[in-house]
């Protein structure tokens, strides 16, 4: 092989390895993804069911004390079926080996007005939910949680 060839070949490698996500990049846009993906499943499906097809078995949910489903029934049930809560992710990040991520951002939970014809009640407030990699390479919640706004 000729010097300009070998060159050549050399130069394009790196410039192709410089345009791939780093494997960490990578995660962090799955970890995303996966946040972004739960946030239309509950503006769509419902909070309950968006939560109970993320969460793992050993997932936990802050303020309460059960784990995985349990917990997501628990938290959930006393909220009526037209409640919706959506939410941005501001920050991603993940481990450098790729099997632990975080997202953290704003979230919105509008309720449905307890007086017939009054505005519903918004309540917004700050989350970070906690993201293992499965055996299968998809992202599911170990751990959630949420702050409300204080209210002056």
């Amino acid at each position: 092989m000729s010097p300009r060839l070998a060159a050549a070949l050399v130069s394009a490698t790196a410039l192709l390895s410089a345009c791939s996500p780093s494997g960490t990049e990578k995660f962090k846009a799955e970890v995303l993804a996966a946040d972004k993906a739960f946030c239309e499943a509950s503006r769509k499906d419902g909070i309950q069911s968006a939560f109970l097809g993320v969460i793992t078995p050993d997932g936990k949910l802050l303020g309460d004390t059960r784990y995985g489903a349990d917990a997501v029934r628990d938290t959930f049930m006393q909220l009526p079926p037209t409640a919706t809560l959506t939410w941005e992710p501001a920050f991603v990040d993940v481990s450098s080996s790729g099997d632990l991520g975080y997202t953290w951002g704003r979230y919105t939970l509008t309720l449905p007005s307890v007086t017939k014809g009054g505005p519903p009640s918004i309540r917004m407030g700050s989350y970070v939910t906690v993201w293992r990699r499965q055996p299968s390479g998809s992202w599911k919640v170990v751990l959630d949680g949420g702050t409300p706004d204080r209210v002056k």
